[in-house]
């Protein structure tokens, strides 16, 4: 056997396994090229080239799939070669969509159209209109996305393509969803489904399962679309693909945001977990934002603002990513078509670009700690450094929610400094701030870990909200917080006379389920420091909810 033979029957197994087996299939494709080198074959190492790209295209290895198919081309074109110029580019075309230069990739795709104008391979023909037509649908067009899908599949049922109509007949039900056409989405779904069963293709095969729920959804056939998201994700889980698996992950969170919402976070936890564990940034995005408008419909802002801040720093990086990846693309066709001296020049210019790109990295990173430093300033106070009014009520509002089906204990409690004005007008405002900031240390100091949060409302006002927690303990916490403050030591001049700084307390203890609302703890609360601000003050007044 002949050495050409040696290394085209060894590109042959290589993209025989190129989808399920990538890395081995490019190990074998470079022993292939290497080979065709080392013994000027030319013509081999085009073809080796072509498999070695076709393997990091199944790898995701973009750039490198970019840099092989461009110098498959190249030979390609030398030797007349049009099925496997036009088949080169189509996986340079290919690069260009998933970096989003839609308008180049469509132009590598047409070019390789032309080149089968005259031999007429069906096969590739039909892979390239059916990636036209994922260009014209990504951006918008979908009367022309359809031309392209018919076009393809056309050609592949006069053939009999059994795997290409399965992949051309699912993004036909996508183009007939977006158009609202569910019924022939559906069979467009359905019939791609029949071939993948039957190919046993199960990655794709879950993806088509998924949408398929998706409809069945959408018609409020609830029943049928957790029974077709479960078994795709079944299947998903089962052969590791973490990828495709948040899609299903995030339908199924979309199916129990109404009527389970504790369902609804665990699939979304559970779709963040997989994207971050496989860098997923584009659908974490896309979580990040579902999960920002849950809680902002449920006015929970501190939750709301904290997500939102991942969201618009996930949506930095994918933007300072697409850029690298542009710059990695335009380099490599640079470095193919200029001269040497060009190349240097163009070589400084790279340099340039990567420094730039440093210089973004680090803004990210500089917005990321700012974003974390914001996150605490929002909720806290400037002055006393625990949280302000907006986080206790964050805190509670969280709790509520949390709390809303468990029968809970919880006590809030009210705590305001007496005649602090008197001690303000004796000493001035600084002295003032420094009684303030020694009041708010020595509360949370006997706050200590209890099973809540004490902060500041304004003013010489504090508040309390502990959960879990029986009414004689509260009562002990309340007493124990007004007599630490009075052994303070902090006293005023009023009327000839010296008075210590000491505090009122009023609270309630109750069950959740004794309140309607949060608002109506902090309603008894306020009477009862009312009460205990008429009754001489310095003094603890807790309302036991459970005896009215």
């Amino acid at each position: 056997m002949d050495v050409s033979t040696v290394v085209m029957n060894k590109i042959k197994e290589a993209k025989v396994i190129s989808f399920k087996q990538p890395s081995l299939a490019f190990d074998m494709s470079k022993e292939a090229y290497d080979i065709a080198k080392a013994n000027n074959l030319k013509l081999e190492e085009a073809y080796a080239l072509f498999a070695m790209a076709l393997a990091c295209r199944s790898m995701t290895k973009l750039n490198d799939c970019f840099n092989y198919a461009f110098d498959a081309s190249k030979l390609f074109e030398i030797y007349d070669k049009p099925v496997e110029l036009a088949g080169a580019l189509n996986l340079i075309g290919v690069v260009y969509f998933y970096n989003a230069m839609y308008e180049t990739a469509l132009e590598n795709f047409l070019r390789a159209l032309h080149m089968l104008e005259e031999t007429r391979d069906s096969l590739t023909m039909s892979r390239i209109l059916n990636n036209m037509g994922e260009v014209y649908k990504e951006v918008g067009n979908v009367e022309e996305a359809l031309v392209s899908y018919n076009s393809a599949m056309n050609l592949c049922e006069k053939y009999n393509y059994m795997t290409n109509i399965a992949v051309i007949l699912e993004n036909l039900g996508e183009i007939y969803f977006i158009k609202k056409d569910y019924a022939y989405s559906f069979e467009c779904y359905k019939r791609s489904y029949d071939i993948l069963i039957e190919n046993n293709n199960i990655t794709a095969l879950s993806e088509v399962e998924n949408k398929i729920g998706k409809i069945h959804f959408i018609k409020k056939e609830y029943g049928k679309a957790r029974e077709c998201y479960n078994n795709a994700l079944s299947r998903l889980e089962g052969i590791e693909n973490k990828f495709f698996s948040i899609d299903v992950l995030m339908n199924l969170a979309e199916l129990e945001r109404l009527e389970n919402q504790g369902l609804f976070l665990f699939y979304l936890n559970k779709a963040i977990k997989y994207g971050e564990e496989i860098n997923a940034r584009k659908k974490l995005s896309q979580i990040y934002k579902i999960i920002t408008e849950f809680y902002e419909r449920k006015a929970d802002f501190r939750l709301s603002l904290e997500f939102y801040k991942k969201y618009h720093t996930m949506e930095q990086k994918i933007e300072t990513t697409a850029i690298s990846h542009k710059l990695e693309i335009i380099k490599i066709e640079l470095s193919k078509l200029f001269s040497e001296e060009e190349a240097e020049k163009i070589t400084k210019l790279n340099k340039q670009l990567e420094k730039d790109m440093g210089s973004q990295n680090l803004l990210l990173h500089k917005m990321e700690k700012v974003n974390k430093e914001l996150s605490v300033k929002i909720i806290s106070d400037e002055l006393t450094n625990i949280p302000n009014r907006r986080g206790v009520k964050n805190y509670i509002s969280k709790v509520w929610q949390e709390s809303e089906i468990s029968p809970i204990n919880l006590a809030f409690l009210m705590i305001d400094i007496d005649h602090f004005k008197r001690y303000n007008d004796y000493y001035g405002h600084l002295q003032g701030d420094n009684c303030l900031k020694k009041i708010a240390s020595c509360l949370k100091s006997v706050f200590g870990n209890k099973y809540g949060i004490l902060g500041r409302f304004g003013g010489e006002e504090f508040v309390c909200f502990i959960r879990g927690i029986e009414y004689n303990q509260v009562l002990e916490s309340a007493e124990l917080l007004r007599s630490s403050i009075e052994k303070l030591d902090f006293n005023y001049i009023w009327n000839n006379g010296c008075y210590p700084v000491t505090i009122s307390i009023g609270g309630v203890h109750g069950r959740r389920s004794d309140f309607k609302t949060s608002q109506d703890m902090y309603l008894i609360a306020d009477k009862e420091l009312y009460k205990a601000k008429n009754s001489g003050r310095n003094k603890v007044f807790l309302r036991n909810h459970n005896m009215y």
